[in-house]
């Protein structure tokens, strides 16, 4: 087993790439990633990940808001802490609006410029709505959850009519900003999932089902894994690899490898969240070249979180 020792001087670019002393540690971990990712991420990522990073915090009736001082390191990663329609909105609600208004906020910092002022402006709008709907999120009841998921369900697909237009007019040449075509399609589909989610909880339906949990994740989890690659510094090639076998590896899942009894899907799901934590904390510190703000990387982060979660819970239906 590998100690804080052994691993004290790892540079968490080292461990990530593969360098140097990174390949002693692979050797010692002995292990098989499901991805194609360097074995030496997933023990070398647990000595250096915080419990806030990669646990999730259960969401109820009546539970006090954690306060996350402005830091996105630091944000919770909402789910349910029981199996009752109630608990479930509460917690898709709270995590999924904060998630919503992440994304009004980062097409607000890749829309500059005046000719972008009037889609700009609605993203700005977006981000105050969810940040509300976001406040009242741990005030639901029985007598008022299916009420309140009304209100975020016609949010949340107003918010996914709006990505969609400006993906085609990205796609189209109509609109000229940094905001990919696919990031559009990408926090769309979120959307659209968010709302057909809480749809389900207000009809008392909590049950996962393991193929669309997988599906949907698997794309989730394969095109952040690309955005992560299309973001770091050319100069980080080795970084750029690393993010690319993620990619092609959730682009197929059901050729992920796993040893025998082992679930291939959540071996996967952990070790895209061992590079995330692993990476997040390297772009913090400087210690990784790339024009990923540390708010995305925790927001890409906390999304594993939630993967692994909903896995577990598919997996004992519901």
């Amino acid at each position: 087993m590998l100690t804080q020792k052994d691993t004290s001087l790892l540079r968490r670019r080292d461990i990530l790439t593969a360098g140097g002393a990174v390949a002693s540690v692979a050797m010692l971990s002995g292990c098989q990633t499901a991805t194609g990712l360097n074995p030496a991420v997933p023990p070398a990522a647990r000595l250096i990940q915080s419990d806030a990073q990669v646990s999730a915090t259960q969401a109820g009736p009546g539970m006090q808001l954690a306060q996350a001082a402005g830091q996105p390191m630091e944000k919770p990663t909402y789910v349910a802490q029981s199996r009752d329609p109630v608990a479930y909105s509460i917690a898709d609600n709270l995590f999924w609006n904060d998630v919503m208004m992440e994304h009004a906020l980062f097409f607000q910092q890749l829309m500059p410029g005046r000719d972008l002022e009037a889609p700009r402006r609605q993203a700005e709008e977006f981000q105050r709505l969810f940040a509300r709907q976001f406040e009242l999120s741990s005030r639901l009841d029985q007598g008022n959850y299916a009420d309140f998921n009304r209100t975020t369900i016609d949010l949340a697909r107003r918010f996914s009519d709006y990505k969609k237009t400006m993906q085609d007019h990205q796609a189209s040449g109509k609109m000229h900003s940094l905001v990919w075509p696919l990031f559009f399609e990408h926090t769309a589909r979120e959307a659209d999932r968010f709302a057909a989610r809480l749809s389900l909880y207000s009809r008392r339906d909590i049950y996962f089902d393991r193929g669309e949990v997988v599906d949907f994740w698997s794309k989730t989890m394969g095109e952040h894994s690309a955005f992560i690659a299309h973001l770091l510094d050319p100069q980080e090639r080795l970084l750029i690899d690393q993010a690319t076998k993620l990619e092609m590896a959730f682009s197929n899942p059901g050729n992920l490898r796993g040893a025998s009894g082992e679930d291939p899907v959540m071996k996967a799901a952990r070790e895209v969240l061992d590079f995330k934590t692993v990476g997040e904390k390297g772009i913090r510190g400087g210690q990784i070249k790339s024009i990923i703000r540390p708010e995305l990387a925790a927001h890409v982060r906390r999304e594993a979180v939630r993967f692994i979660d909903e896995l577990e819970r598919s997996s004992r239906v519901g």
